[in-house]
């Protein structure tokens, strides 16, 4: 039972749709309504019926139609240009994918030509620009050749660096050893001497003592025994001869094997500054020629002095730095130069990091934050400096080189100021180049 009174609640539930033809009541009123307007107008004496079609001017038509083709052809030039980047050809355009044809471009300019002096294409600054484009992209592909080949050529001189440094280290290791072995030599040397010179000295007493036994009548068996131990003492100072010659022989070969590893050492020195100059950077890269490496600490700091566009040099740099004995000024003068490069960073404001992680995103490893302030105190003549009549700290330094000795490693001392002195702007100062200066350690 509620299930048929529900079928049947649902089937009475239906409406029939309303049909969208006008009914007999409007179009009645239509009706009415248009014999009214008529009635209206044929009071004002107008009559629809009566009057004939308008007629158009065929020939402002055809005009029209031939403006307006034009216009879409020369539409079609201008947009081909800009698309493809130069004038089109007959054989460019394909009706297939939306062009002119050329039978419609004849036809409404008589010839290609005529169409394309139309549209005024041939003035368009887009094929000077295309061909200047074209030009600077030949530079660049041949900018980018070289810059290729002097990557590669800096590439295969870095690979080199750690075979020359093991050579240099060889060859000191050598050389340390030759110094150690000519001084064991000169030793063993003046050994010998003192040792001839006290037989020759008893050789001379021997032979007076001999000539006081000669002169006595007696006592032959005493002489036996003084001219056996002449002999004896002969014997020796002639095997000391030989030794000593032997020394002086050996000695002789040491000095030219120190000679030898000498020279090798200056020309490791003098490959290792070429790359150090050589691998500087982009503006080492675009250099026609090869850089010369300074032949200085000195000329390295002058050099980075004067490229410098964001690093201050003080006159205390340039004095220690003639001071400086180190073997790598080429180091001196890439580090330099890129040191100028963080403190550009710095200058413009806050890095988001430290000036110590900024360096070595550019390369510089051996960053020392800052000096102890026991040193500050013990050695102040040594961190401090004047510039432009104002005395100034060094903190922060960077490490170069490797091994003991100012001829293998050197410092760069920095003075960083912070903007808050008014008198000293802010950036970064280069203070000292050259030797360690002394602190607790030393």
């Amino acid at each position: 039972m509620p299930a048929v009174a529900k079928a049947k609640k649902k089937g009475g539930g239906s409406r029939p749709q309303r049909s969208a033809e006008p009914t007999t009541a409007q179009l009645r009123q239509e009706y009415y309504k248009r014999r009214a307007e008529e009635q209206a107008l044929e009071s004002m004496g107008i009559t629809l019926g009566d009057r004939e079609p308008a007629k158009g001017d065929a020939r402002w038509w055809s005009e029209a139609r031939n403006a307006l083709d034009a216009l879409e052809i020369i539409h079609a030039v201008w947009r081909f240009a800009g698309v493809m980047g130069g004038v089109p050809e007959p054989e460019d355009w394909d009706p297939d994918r939306g062009w002119p044809t050329v039978e419609e471009v004849e036809a409404v300019f008589g010839s290609w030509d005529k169409m394309l002096d139309a549209s005024g294409i041939d003035q368009a600054v887009i094929g000077e620009v295309i061909d200047k484009a074209l030009a600077a992209h030949e530079e660049l592909q041949a900018e980018r050749k070289r810059l290729e080949g002097e990557q590669r050529r800096l590439e295969d001189e870095a690979k080199r660096i750690p075979e020359l440094k093991r050579r240099e280290e060889v060859a000191r290791a050598k050389r340390d050893e030759s110094d150690a072995a000519r001084q064991e030599a000169e030793a063993a040397r003046d050994a010998a001497a003192r040792e001839r010179d006290g037989l020759a000295a008893r050789v001379a007493a021997l032979e007076a003592e001999l000539a006081e036994l000669r002169a006595a009548p007696e006592a032959p068996p005493a002489e036996e025994e003084l001219l056996e131990e002449m002999e004896r003492a002969l014997a020796a100072q002639a095997a000391s001869q030989q030794a000593r010659d032997e020394l002086h022989e050996r000695m002789e070969r040491l000095r030219a094997e120190r000679e030898q590893d000498r020279r090798t050492i200056e020309e490791l020195t003098r490959t290792l500054a070429r790359v150090d100059a050589g691998s500087g950077g982009e503006e080492a890269a675009v250099a026609a020629e090869p850089e010369a490496p300074p032949a200085s600490v000195l000329e390295a700091v002058e050099r980075a002095a004067a490229e410098a566009t964001h690093l201050r040099f003080a006159p205390k740099a340039f004095e220690t730095a003639e001071d400086s004995p180190f073997r790598r000024p080429g180091l001196v003068l890439r580090t330099l130069r890129t040191l100028d490069e963080v403190a550009g960073r710095y200058a413009e404001g806050d890095m988001g990091r430290s000036l110590g992680q900024a360096a070595a995103e550019h390369g510089i490893t051996q960053w020392k934050p800052d000096v102890a302030e026991t040193t500050r105190k013990r050695y102040e003549d040594e961190y401090t400096f004047t510039l432009d009549g104002k005395k100034l700290w060094v903190g922060p330094h960077i490490g170069l080189g490797s091994g003991s000795g100012a001829q293998f490693i050197a410092r760069i001392y920095l003075h960083v100021a912070d903007g808050s002195d008014p008198d000293v702007p802010r950036g970064i100062i280069v203070a000292v180049v050259g030797r360690h200066l002394p602190d607790t350690t030393t």
